[in-house]
């Protein structure tokens, strides 16, 4: 979906990697923070979900510990909680590493998988996204499905945007069934052409990891269609022409 590498082109433009809800997604303006020790504290934040055909009415995501090393590198524990009814009923731990620098935010979306035009929308998605709302920073990304069921996270990744350079996961989801059956992702490159020698900007884009995630048996099955790690197409643009399409 170039919608999405567009949207992150202009964020990265104005220095903010912020994706707004919309008003039917309620997120919550207070952040609680309850200080333990000098490396150690507690920060929520949370989203209501329309939970219309889902197992959860909210997302909780709670950071319970802070750690640094000798040389200062930076390490979060977070719990990412699913509730019913304020019940939780399923949790996701995981530790960010975060460096010498803090500020790191948490955006959480419920409307991140939708086709170009934001016709068609996969509100079983909930994207969690956490980085420093800044250009340059790398930010960690899990997209969780939940149905009536259960949750399942179903893939974890980085990105890194400045100025309209990076690498991200692109998303191509098949609305040709509903529910949504399948749909792909693959890693995109935008990176400087080093081997132009004329004064317009030219980019180069290149594509890895091209996986196909299938609707099996309640769980999302991830097929991979290219080898992983391996570039297996690249494409020549002007920066302009790139970000026109």
């Amino acid at each position: 979906m170039k919608y999405i590498l567009i949207v992150l082109f202009l964020v990265c433009v104005s220095c903010t990697d912020k994706k707004e809800e919309t008003a039917e997604v309620t997120t919550s303006s207070d952040v609680e923070v309850v200080p333990t020790t000098e490396s150690t504290f507690i920060q929520k934040d949370s989203l209501l979900l329309d939970s219309k055909g889902i197992s959860a009415d909210k997302v909780v995501i709670t950071e319970t510990k802070r750690s640094y090393d000798k040389d200062s590198i930076g390490t979060s524990y977070f719990e990412i909680g699913f509730f019913k009814d304020n019940k939780e009923i399923y949790t996701y731990p995981t530790k960010i590493v975060f460096g010498m620098e803090g500020g790191a935010e948490w955006n959480i979306n419920q409307e991140f998988m939708s086709d170009s035009e934001n016709e068609n929308i996969d509100s079983r998605f909930i994207h969690c996204n956490n980085g420093i709302a800044a250009c340059g920073y790398t930010h960690t990304h899990f997209l969780f499905f939940l149905d009536e069921k259960g949750v399942q996270l179903v893939t974890q990744w980085d990105s890194m945007w400045d100025g309209g350079y990076g690498v991200d996961q692109r998303f191509e989801p098949d609305f040709k069934t509903k529910p949504m059956k399948s749909f792909f992702a693959r890693t995109i490159e935008v990176a400087s052409d080093e081997t132009a020698n004329d004064s317009i900007e030219r980019v180069v884009v290149s594509y890895a990891d091209s996986v196909r995630y299938n609707f099996e048996n309640g769980k999302w099955k991830k097929i991979p269609l290219t080898q992983k790690g391996k570039v297996y197409r690249k494409e020549n643009f002007t920066f302009e022409e790139y970000y026109k399409q």
